[in-house]
């Protein structure tokens, strides 16, 4: 927006553009490792995963319709 001259974007410096990309890099990259959140992430991502298949495995298959399917 400010590089297509949108009036109030114009004004503004580009550090103040570029700064909340920056913290997004330094928060994944740097403070979610640190924490630990990428560990729980991956563990959340695996548990429901893991329930999606016991659920498709545990289902009764569908009967097919026969017919023409509208009337």
């Amino acid at each position: 927006m400010k590089l297509g001259g949108v009036h109030p974007v114009i004004n503004w410096e580009w550090f103040s553009i570029a700064l909340p990309f920056l913290m997004a890099i330094c928060w994944f990259e740097l403070f979610e490792p640190w924490l630990g959140l990428d560990v729980r992430r991956q563990q959340f991502r695996r548990r429901q995963l893991e329930a999606r298949i016991r659920h498709f495995q545990n289902k009764k298959p569908r009967r097919q319709r026969r017919g023409f399917p509208f009337k």
